[in-house]
């Protein structure tokens, strides 16, 4: 009679604490699953932009527009000059953080495709070259995956059409998704970069990133159109 009870108990024990062990294991292969490997070919995104430009749409209307970003500039730069002001969808930088090892297109505008695409600045914010707060965003769990392990001096490089513009990481920081106090307009020359918080279930209110100091503008004085 004892070895009945005993196996009963053992099956009910089996029975329930096998859900959650599955349910545990589906839960983490969902968030292994959901960190796509972007970093490991960030280096390489230039090598799809063989064209000086190339126009596409998509299902949406949207009209993308990927320029070639030249990063290795190496004739005469000038301290001023004028920006080329992009339109919404185009790709009109690349953003350069050699510290983390990522570099990523950032285009003009902000929707569902674009950030598939790569990082999206606010149009809001002043275009890289003016005066004014740069506003980037972009997925955490892409573009922006290793964007936290920025730190403090840490050099951010933004490359353009028209300019190379340096930056030094000034501040860490965390704030909620209402808070508008870090994407709104700035007197100051400053790059603010930022992401979701990493939340195993669900989307984070709260967001991670760094705000930056503008260091050396280096304006181009042969622009290749």
């Amino acid at each position: 009679m004892k070895d009945s009870n005993s196996s009963i108990k053992n099956l009910l024990v089996i029975n329930i604490i096998t859900p959650i062990i599955l349910f545990i294991m589906c839960g983490a292969i969902l968030v292994i699953c959901s960190i796509k490997p972007y970093n490991l070919v960030n280096k390489y995104l230039n090598l799809a932009f063989m064209d000086n430009m190339k126009v596409s749409s998509t299902d949406d209307g949207l009209i993308l527009v990927e320029n070639d970003i030249i990063t290795d500039y190496s004739s005469e730069t000038s301290s001023t000059g004028d920006v080329i002001y992009p339109t919404f969808g185009e790709q009109y930088a690349v953003l350069s953080c050699p510290t983390i090892d990522m570099s990523v297109p950032v285009y003009w505008g902000s929707n569902t495709t674009l950030l598939e695409k790569g990082a999206c600045q606010s149009p809001s914010s002043a275009v890289v070259g003016n005066d004014g707060n740069s506003v980037i965003d972009a997925h955490v769990n892409t573009y922006f995956s290793n964007l936290i392990d920025l730190e403090v001096g840490d050099e951010v490089i933004i490359y353009t059409k028209y300019g190379e513009f340096s930056y030094e990481v000034r501040e860490l920081i965390e704030f909620d998704k209402t808070d508008k106090s870090y994407v709104n307009k700035d007197d100051e020359n400053i790059l603010t970069l930022y992401t979701c918080k990493i939340q195993v279930l669900g989307s984070s209110d709260i967001r991670q990133g760094v705000v930056c100091d503008l260091v050396e503008k280096k304006f181009y004085t042969d622009i290749q159109e």
